[in-house]
């Protein structure tokens, strides 16, 4: 009776242990499967082959870090990793250092250049300003989808590092 006592209470024990181990293992290796997705998928894509980035995971929470040369990298790593099954949350932690530097006024002339080609701004009012390659832009647009739309353009000009936009929209003002 004291054998059968301590061989139950030994399963129990073990499979108590197993318990803890297993989903931790699992966990594991779904951050493992996770990571590999998001390699792949860069290394699929061109315009990400320059990038110097590597991703951290754990328990689905993914970190990005690393370097780039222009800020639309920057938001393409995040797009994909953002679109890998598993992902939890998303740190984009990647810093831009461009290999073209362009002072601040060339920018701050090609983000107005945007809003003059695409017909979708027309009428827009905007106010751009550019220091050390961080863009700011208060801008009055007509959908909250030309926000996305404008932030990649800008994001695709040499030596932007960050973009901050402040949009209002006139469909949304007030009456």
């Amino acid at each position: 009776m004291q054998k059968r006592f301590i061989v139950i209470v030994f399963m129990t024990m073990l499979l108590m242990l197993a318990g803890i181990f297993i989903p931790n293992a699992a966990l594991s290796t779904s951050d493992v499967s996770i990571k590999q997705q998001i390699e792949k998928r860069v290394g699929e894509n061109a315009k990400l082959k320059t990038g110097k980035v590597k991703v951290a995971v754990e328990n689905g929470f993914v970190v990005l870090y690393g370097s780039v040369d222009r800020y639309i990298q920057k938001m393409l790593y995040e797009k994909i990793a953002w679109k890998t099954k598993g992902v939890i949350e998303v740190e984009n932690e990647i810093r831009v250092l461009p290999i073209v530097l362009m002072d601040d006024a060339a920018i701050e002339r090609k983000v107005k250049e945007i809003v003059q080609t695409y017909e979708r701004f027309q009428g827009v009012s905007i106010n751009v300003t550019v220091k050390a390659g961080a863009v700011n832009v208060l801008i009055t647009l007509n959908h909250p989808e030309d926000v996305l739309f404008f932030k990649r353009r800008i994001a695709d000009i040499d030596g932007v590092v960050s973009i901050d936009i402040m949009a209002n929209f006139f469909a949304l003002r007030p009456t």
